[in-house]
């Protein structure tokens, strides 16, 4: 009977151990294991439209030869021109060369090739390469690890359905591959996914560094099933700080309406870096609550949150808060950052009240030339201030002390084609100034204005000629290079050059009377002396002591009239002792 009681309570005691390591674990049971292999397939096919956009990134790259030439560097470059060009094209996204990249991607060996041709069908998330990728992901460990990491980034790209389970399989077995698995999720998976990674949290082995990245990734999936998963956590004062920060956003992130409530309830807490996450997540609603919290966020003693509060703001349209931000701007105290995100969204808000307030702020004198420049970015953007901003820019251009002022207005001017700009798009090109008229070539480049066409096309007349110039210097160059190669030819040039070599060189004689002259003050020279008014005029320039001096130097080098040596000449005879000593 004691036996039996003792294990009675040893059933008991291990049930409850279970239970507390088995407390709050979901019941969810993730199904979706099975590894897909898919099958084969070439790029999709390019749109007029997207060869327009690749070209117009480079107008000197548009043309037919450029991509012939391009398509031929696939085939038949070395290694390091293709991994260059691959560079240029994924940087400009630019889908002309899909075909020729496949092909090589099929026959190329070269691990550092490979992994550039993924980059690049990564940017343009063409999902040609997904059964590749995909068998990687699958069975990553005898791959090398750059083709590894392109993988991972390439199933993100494209969003890879087939790729779910073998991340799946990654996430649970092998923790080198967690984060990449697990980032690929965030772009891949679903509903079912989400539900699954929200079970996931509750394993005991996990790190906080992974529960961070778990919560993170829930937000970017959005489930709604996960919501009460996330509520827990952000409430959780017991909780690591970030992940109770990224379970706010993400709960915020589902707009579901009860959200609300909770999140302006856990703005109260004093840590303000989650007063920051719990206002991303307030960013999803536009109740009377949420704008009464980022009202009171703009008076935030922490910096950050302050600025999370404009940037939420600028995206709910909140007009009410236009003499909030008005505010900000004119605190002495408020920090620049700060100051500077409040153009941008005053601009963005598009108000009466903020247009003039930020139009004010470029006619008054007082306005540093620096905020000027970001007014004039801003309201420029929203399509707003034109007039002042050409006004000040022309203002500014004719004033030496605020040229850097005009360059800044100048560079953002020249964004835009408006007949607002003409009148300061031709003062600009008529300045003396070079950088400013590289501006005004800017703005006409932009704007094609009719009224500076017959200035710009002047402008342009000496690098026309000069340009013709090198086309005729090269055509002559190839046609004497062909006539070179006749030996009677280059006889009879060679004898002409040295005739002219014999009449344009200066002989001994010429450079010692020259020198004399000099040092005697007999030469003359025509120089620029000021007559003034600010003008100069041309002279006759007798030659200056410095200048005879070094004639005088020269001439004595000359005759070695500087040296310490001995110029010894004439035969010395040579004088052998001893001569009675030597052998017959």
């Amino acid at each position: 009977m004691k036996n039996k009681i003792i294990l009675l309570l040893f059933a008991f005691c291990f049930s409850l151990v279970l239970f507390a390591q088995n407390e709050g674990q979901s019941d969810f049971v993730y199904t979706n294991r099975e590894k897909i292999y898919p099958s084969a397939k070439r790029p999709k096919a390019v749109s007029s439209e997207k060869i327009s956009e690749a070209a117009e990134k480079n107008l000197n790259n548009a043309g037919k030869d450029y991509v012939e030439k391009k398509s031929d560097v696939f085939k038949f470059a070395l290694e390091s021109q293709i991994i260059e060009l691959l560079t240029e094209l994924t940087e400009n996204q630019d889908p002309r060369f899909v075909d020729p990249a496949y092909d090589l991607f099929l026959e190329t060996k070269s691990p550092s090739v490979k992994e550039k041709l993924i980059r690049y069908f990564s940017a343009l998330k063409d999902p040609c390469l997904e059964d590749f990728t995909v068998d990687v992901i699958n069975d990553p460990y005898d791959e090398k690890s750059n083709i590894v990491e392109a993988s991972f980034l390439y199933l993100e790209s494209v969003k890879s359905k087939d790729a779910v389970p073998g991340l799946i399989d990654l996430l649970e077995k092998d923790d080198s591959y967690f984060t990449q698995a697990l980032s690929a999720l965030g772009e891949c998976g679903g509903s079912l996914e989400a539900q699954y990674l929200a079970s996931y949290i509750d394993k005991p082995d996990l790190t906080t560094a992974q529960k961070q990245a778990l919560v993170k990734v829930l937000g970017k999936l959005k489930a709604v099933e996960t919501f009460d998963k996330l509520r827990a956590l952000a409430e959780d004062q017991n909780e690591n700080t970030f992940v109770r920060m990224y379970a706010a956003q993400a709960m915020g992130s589902m707009e579901k309406s009860e959200a609300e409530d909770i999140l302006v309830s856990l703005y109260e807490e004093e840590n303000p870096n989650f007063r920051v996450y719990v206002l991303k997540g307030l960013s999803y609603y536009n109740g009377e609550k949420s704008r009464k919290v980022l009202l009171q966020a703009l008076r935030d003693s922490n910096y950050k949150v302050r600025l999370e509060a404009i940037e939420n703001i600028e995206k709910l349209s909140l007009g009410d808060a236009v003499p909030y931000l008005t505010y900000r701007c004119k605190d002495a105290g408020e920090e620049s950052v700060v100051k500077n995100k409040c153009y941008k969204t005053l601009a963005a808000l598009n108000t009466a009240e903020s247009n003039n307030f930020l139009i004010s702020l470029l006619q008054d004198e007082k306005t540093a030339d620096s905020t000027k420049g970001r007014v004039a970015q801003a309201l420029l953007e929203h399509g707003n201030g034109k007039k002042e901003v050409a006004d000040l820019a022309i203002a500014s251009l004719a004033d030496k002390k605020k040229l850097s002022l005009s360059y800044a207005l100048g560079k953002e001017i020249a964004k835009y084609s408006d007949s607002s700009f003409e009148k300061v798009c031709a003062a600009y090109i008529a300045s003396k100034d070079v950088a400013a008229q590289g501006t005004g070539l800017d703005m006409f480049a932009k704007g094609k204005y009719s009224s500076v066409r017959a200035t710009v096309e002047e402008l342009a007349k000496p690098a026309i000629e000069a340009e013709k110039d090198e086309k005729k210097q090269k055509t002559a160059k190839a046609i004497g290079q062909r006539l070179l190669t006749y030996v009677d030819v280059k006889t009879y040039i060679d004898e002409r050059m040295q005739g002219i070599q014999d009449e344009t060189i200066a002989t001994a004689e010429e450079v010692i009377k020259y020198l004399t002259s000099v040092l005697r003050g007999e030469s003359t020279s025509a120089v620029l002396s000021m007559c003034g008014d600010g003008c100069q005029e041309i002279i006759k320039k007798t030659p200056d002591e410095k200048e005879r001096l070094k004639a005088a130097e020269l001439l004595g080098k000359r005759y070695g009239l500087f040296t310490d040596k001995v110029n010894l000449e004439g035969a010395v005879p040579v004088i052998i002792s001893g001569e009675d000593q030597l052998e017959d």
